[in-house]
């Protein structure tokens, strides 16, 4: 066959020679700039001027038939071995298994060009849900081969954890200080007068996120939104009784807190978000998070700290308490020296506490696509926002209503920003928080991406009364890209 006739430059486009000399970052479409002294990567415009000849179509069918066979897809056990046996055949195992997840990306690739033209079909229950059908053992493998060692966490000590942690420990309520979490319902009573004034904006101290959890149920409350009369009967509570969670409650499982009232009207009317059509629970093909479940409610927390290891691999920390007090452990600082730069405003600490229902498939807000989700609440969400000063939470300790109640030894020295209302949140935006959450620090966030139990809404007796946050509503942004 003869070749192909050569094209005819166009009448505006200057020479070869004129191109390369002019070639930019925005170069010719999909041009590769020299990126060594030799040159090694040619532009475009240095290519022969001739078409190249499209492959014919048997030409195509053998690429793909070899695509296909090429792309079958491993074993586990082969799979599991690149990471295992490669050191013991003299071979770099983590070679390997990066070699052999490349290999997988590459042929999902190839099978979509493969089948360019042609349907494909997901096998997923969710239209918001963006992953393949990939087997979630390969996915945590590939997770983990994206951590990289950044050496000894400079937040911890030899225990383990920082060292300050072993002198905020719980104590007696009666002599605790303000405690959290409380009623933020607007006038709600609250006997207590810390003399640490509530920070008004995080950024003016110099805090960062340290950490995300969540807790299953609400701890505050805010009546009418969630409290004590939006309980409703849904399957997967009794999930949560047996967890191997801290234990807290007289059967040994979680303690549940608030519901919401979004939640309970939904369930109750059987929306297509959180119910099939035979009733049962319209659940989310979770990827990361653990034992999480649609159509139940989670109050959300972001520590904020000025002691944080900000804008380093080590800034997110499990355990939160770790995060925040990480500058405290790099420096030897002793707790009575912490107390007063907490006491000066020197340093601050404080948490962002959202809460939210988890729905499936209802769109629309509930995606929150601008929200930053491990940078802070969704600030956009946020209008009816009570501040106080409290203390760190969980269900390991107690409301201080009864005699012997255990508080937390935190109290007095955390601000908390709290939302009053409820709000939901997609279960595919969680997961993804989830996801993030794996890659994202130096250290191991897993035991995170699981809840918490909740504390039971503390006594006013033991608590500073909530005020309206004086930059809400409003336009003032507090955190970054929220």
């Amino acid at each position: 066959r003869s070749a192909a006739p050569a094209v005819p430059p166009h009448p505006h486009t200057p020479p070869a020679a004129a191109r390369r000399e002019n070639a930019g970052p925005r170069a010719a479409r999909g041009a590769l700039q020299p990126t060594s002294p030799d040159g090694f990567f040619q532009p475009r415009a240095a290519r022969s001027p001739h078409r190249a000849r499209p492959p014919s179509r048997k030409t195509h069918a053998r690429a793909r038939r070899r695509s296909i066979k090429m792309c079958k897809a491993p074993k586990e056990d082969e799979f599991r071995g690149a990471e295992s046996t490669g050191s013991a055949k003299g071979m770099m195992a983590g070679a390997n298994l990066f070699g052999l997840i490349n290999a997988v990306l590459t042929c999902v690739v190839l099978g979509i060009v493969a089948t360019r033209g042609g349907d494909t079909k997901k096998t997923t229950n969710n239209a918001a849900d963006a992953h393949l059908d990939t087997p979630v053992w390969m996915k945590q493998a590939f997770l983990n081969s994206m951590k990289v060692d950044y050496g000894e966490n400079p937040c911890i000590d030899s225990t383990g954890q920082a060292p300050l942690r072993a002198d905020l420990g719980d104590i007696e309520c009666e002599d605790a200080g303000a405690q959290s979490a409380t009623d933020v319902t607007k006038g709600a009573a609250g006997d207590l007068d810390p003399a640490l004034a509530p920070i008004v904006d995080y950024n003016d101290m110099g805090m960062c996120t340290v950490n995300v959890h969540w807790h299953i149920g609400a701890e505050h409350r805010s009546e009418g939104q969630y409290d004590e009369n939006q309980s409703f009967d849904h399957p997967n509570k009794d999930t949560y009784a047996g967890s191997h969670r801290r234990l807290a409650s007289a059967d040994g499982g979680m303690n549940i807190g608030h519901m919401c009232k979004a939640g309970k009207d939904l369930w109750e009317a059987n929306d297509p978000s959180v119910r099939n059509t035979d009733g049962s629970v319209n659940e989310y093909d979770w990827k990361y998070c653990k034992d999480m479940h649609v159509g139940l409610t989670y109050e959300f927390h972001w520590p904020h700290s000025s002691l944080g290891a900000c804008q380093t691999p080590w800034q997110y920390q499990y355990h939160f308490l770790d995060g925040v007090l990480c500058g405290a452990t790099m420096g030897n600082v002793d707790i009575g020296t912490a107390s007063q730069l907490l006491m000066d405003k020197t340093h601050g600490i404080g948490v962002e506490g959202q809460v939210f229902t988890i729905v499936n498939g209802m769109g629309g807000e509930a995606i929150r696509p601008t929200w930053d989700v491990l940078n802070g609440w969704d600030r956009q969400a946020a209008k009816d926002v009570a501040y106080y000063q409290g203390s760190t939470t969980g269900d390991a300790v107690q409301s201080g209503a009864n005699a012997g109640d255990m508080c937390r030894g935190t109290g007095n020295l955390v601000t908390w920003h709290v939302d009053r209302e409820c709000h939901t949140l997609e279960a595919s935006t969680m997961d993804e928080m989830c996801r993030r959450m794996l890659v994202i620090s130096a250290d191991d966030m897993s035991p995170d991406v699981i809840p918490h139990g909740a504390r039971d809404t503390v006594v006013a007796s033991l608590t500073d009364p909530a005020e309206d946050h004086p930059d809400y509503p409003g336009t003032r942004r507090l955190r970054g890209s929220n």
